[in-house]
């Protein structure tokens, strides 16, 4: 389950990260949304890098991903008074 996690945080993590990137390509150095795009981005860095390293434990424990969407997984592992 956590290697599933990670590549479904991962993919979004990367939107993060690639559109950050874009937006602040877009904006003039003085911009006063820049610092805060900043800190997102290296935030959104940080958690890729933590999924990186889940993927990485995972593997070497023999853990596949499984082909589910994580939100498809956390349902079915709900216990039935939480639903």
């Amino acid at each position: 389950m956590a290697a599933a996690a990670a590549h479904d945080l991962n993919d979004e993590l990367m939107i993060i990260v690639n559109a950050s990137d874009c937006s602040l390509q877009t904006l003039e150095p003085g911009h006063p949304a820049r610092p805060l795009l900043l800190d997102l981005q290296r935030a959104a860095q940080r958690c890729v890098w933590k999924t990186s390293g889940l993927l990485h434990f995972s593997a070497r424990h023999g853990v596949r991903a499984a082909a589910a969407p994580m939100e498809r997984l956390m349902l079915e592992c709900e216990e039935p008074a939480f639903r």
